[in-house]
């Protein structure tokens, strides 16, 4: 059963537990490394999460509709914007259907500026979740000091991550630029060497998928 009446907004706990959580993972000489992470990511993580509630307000008092607290007033919510169909036969199960074909920023009562910056959100998550697919791969070769080199192909490497060509190869780049990757054609035609700085890598991307509430709209 769907928890429809638990909060629309994920509670992202306390700092305290994401810097426990982070050294349990990297104790020993990466403990003060990983602290210092968790705590800029975690006060970097509650901004967003701010500004997302905030935006996601304003578009609700934008077409008049009013602001969810819950999952199902979100699901509601969500269908008067037009992103769902919704289809209640009395039973407290309501079918749901996406509307797969609009695309939310076309949909959403967003500004020009709000759509850009909508547009740089999901970038950043592509990156992430590109990020997360090449740590699961650096984590299981051969330690080198201070680096991990990881072989594969930009379609294998979109596959894992969960994305497309153009979007791992996008991500690439940005991750290039802000966390040392190093990107270099290996041998064959498509194959990717990756130079991945270790543990830093690996401490500034520890989760298992995209965290909320870093998913764009």
């Amino acid at each position: 059963m769907v928890p429809w009446d638990e909060s629309a907004w994920c509670d992202p706990g306390s700092v305290e537990e994401w810097v426990a959580r982070a050294q349990r993972r990297h104790g020993g000489r990466d403990a003060a490394h990983a602290e210092l992470h968790a705590r800029e990511h975690y006060a970097w993580m509650v901004r967003v999460r701010a500004t997302r509630i905030e935006l996601f307000a304003e578009m609700c008092r934008r077409r008049d509709v009013p602001v969810p607290h819950t999952v199902g007033e979100l699901l509601l919510c969500l269908a008067r914007l037009g992103l769902f169909e919704v289809t209640d036969e009395g039973d407290g199960d309501p079918w749901v259907r996406p509307r797969l074909d609009r695309d939310p920023l076309d949909v959403l009562p967003l500004s020009p500026r709000e759509r850009e910056l909508e547009l740089r959100a999901q970038r950043d998550d592509q990156a992430v979740l590109v990020a997360i697919a090449i740590r699961r791969l650096a984590q299981r070769t051969r330690r080198r000091w201070r680096r991990r080199v990881v072989t594969t192909s930009l379609p294998n490497l979109a596959n894992a991550a969960g994305v497309t060509v153009e979007q791992a190869r996008r991500s690439l780049d940005d991750l290039a630029e802000f966390t040392g990757l190093g990107v270099t054609p290996a041998r064959s035609a498509e194959a990717l060497r990756l130079t991945v700085p270790w543990p830093d890598f690996r401490l500034r991307f520890p989760f298992t998928e995209l965290p909320a509430p870093e998913h764009a709209i």
